[in-house]
């Protein structure tokens, strides 16, 4: 217990007397658990962010003048059976008529003496995907019906947004693994900076028969704290950022974006003192050597 204690002293004894190199080791690790952390609510969000997406896919089918009411219903259950289409309505040319009159006011027979507004089917498509949706054969599918003379899909933008998606979080896990990378490095190089302020006591306990775990424990010690106090930092601006962020979104879209502040700050402290023991135990290791 007592080699315990005195091993977590140092650990913190080091962490204080070398301060300015430790706020640049802990803000590194706290900019790589922030991204990190961004990365993890984002993809535990990502199914809703898409269905809240592809609800708003709608294909609207026009049909030919002179195709009746019971083809069309033939039709319509035709439509049903294609692959990622999750339900239909079916607007009949009374119910055109009727939806001219409510939004504009006036009877379009009045206006040109007879019904010219073609009946028509809006589609919605199916949201539960995780992947994206493809709307090109379903297109092509309903095109082949011949009773169809129009296609219309408001999905070019939709779909935009979500290839635009998909590269950022390819960018931002690249990102992430950048800034990773030089974490570990920045950790590795603080640790090495107090190895060499302690370089002769290293070898005083080397040659009074210390072990390497027993010389190597307090820097790792002192490279984990970095860790743990970057994750913290991290997890409260996180914290206060989906606390407003998602507030602001649930008034815009209606979606309440989930997440877990323990398990977040747990996954963040798991990371961090990763980070932190890789970076020590590389400086440490390569100064034994």
């Amino acid at each position: 217990m007592d080699k315990m204690m005195f091993l977590l002293s140092e650990g913190l004894k080091n962490l204080w007397r070398h301060k300015l190199t430790a706020f640049t080791a802990v803000f590194s690790i706290f900019l790589t658990l922030t991204v990190a952390g961004s990365l993890i609510v984002v993809s535990d969000n990502t199914g809703k962010i898409i269905d809240y997406l592809r609800d708003k896919y709608k294909i609207e089918v026009f049909f030919k003048q002179n195709t009746s009411n019971e083809r069309i219903k033939e039709i319509v259950k035709e439509f049903q059976s294609i692959r990622g289409v999750r339900s239909t309505t079916v607007i009949t040319k009374s119910d055109a008529k009727k939806i001219f009159k409510s939004q504009f006011g006036e009877n379009i027979l009045d206006i040109v003496g007879f019904n010219p507004l073609p009946a028509s089917c809006v589609i919605n498509l199916v949201k539960e995907k995780k992947d994206k949706l493809n709307l090109r054969p379903i297109i092509d599918r309903l095109r082949k019906f011949s009773e169809v003379d129009e296609v219309n899909y408001q999905g070019r933008l939709i779909n935009r947004i979500e290839n635009s998606y998909q590269a950022f979080v390819k960018v931002s896990i690249i990102l992430l693994i950048i800034i990773l990378i030089i974490s570990i490095l920045i950790i590795s190089n603080t640790v090495r900076l107090t190895i060499y302020a302690k370089k002769d006591l290293i070898k005083s306990f080397q040659l009074v028969g210390a072990t390497r775990a027993f010389v190597k424990t307090p820097f790792i010690l002192e490279g984990i704290f970095h860790g743990l106090i970057g994750a913290v930092f991290a997890s409260v601006l996180l914290l206060v950022s989906l606390e407003f962020s998602s507030n602001f979104i649930f008034t815009i879209t209606g979606v309440k974006i989930d997440y877990s502040f323990l398990n977040l700050f747990f996954i963040l402290s798991s990371l961090g003192i990763v980070i932190s023991f890789l970076g020590s135990n590389r400086a440490i290791s390569q100064f034994l050597k």
